[in-house]
């Protein structure tokens, strides 16, 4: 009888134990949205990775505590330093978007009609170069494609608890350049 009482006590304190454990790393693991490893603090005005001196993705920040607007459509903007160009040439696109809270901004350049050659295809801004013969004709039409995708997660607490809201937007622009002999 005595045997039995001591396994009994040995497998409840070990059972004890392991849920001390698990509470602990659960702890530590941050579950429940800490948001101690936020990538969006109230100073923070541009995505990752932006340069600080050509600020081109400007991201709207909430500073007195209300909620930011439902968001339903992107202000993305490009800039382009010439839209006709001689053979050979190269123009400059610069992107912008405006208007939202976001803690990452993707932007992806295609070159849809693969004349020319683009610098980069996820860099801010990009260089875009004419071919530098048209093979016999006196016009093309080159079209550049940008796909813009904002990741907005809100952390916040409320009376109900811990509250996470993800949303993702996305915006698709067209900027047509035109080669000329």
């Amino acid at each position: 009888m005595r045997v039995s009482r001591i396994n009994i006590f040995f497998y409840s304190s070990l059972v004890g134990i392991y849920i001390l454990l698990v509470g602990l790393v659960l702890s530590l693991a941050s579950c429940g949205g800490s948001n101690l490893k936020n990538p969006v603090s109230e100073q923070d005005t541009t995505a990752e990775g932006s340069e600080t001196t050509g600020d081109v993705v400007e991201l709207t920040q909430t500073l007195d505590g209300t909620e930011p607007e439902q968001v339903t459509d992107l202000d993305v903007k490009i800039t382009v330093t010439k839209k006709t160009v001689q053979p050979g040439e190269a123009v400059e696109l610069t992107a912008s978007v405006k208007g939202v809270r976001g803690t990452s901004v993707t932007l992806n350049w295609l070159n849809i009609t693969e004349l020319g050659e683009l610098s980069a295809r996820s860099e801010n801004p990009v260089t875009w170069t004419a071919p530098s013969t048209l093979n016999g004709e006196n016009v093309r039409v080159e079209v550049i494609q940008l796909v813009v995708t904002v990741i907005s997660e809100v952390v916040s607490v409320g009376s109900s608890g811990i509250e996470t809201d993800t949303q993702i937007f996305t915006d698709t622009k067209n900027v047509l350049l035109t080669v000329r002999n």
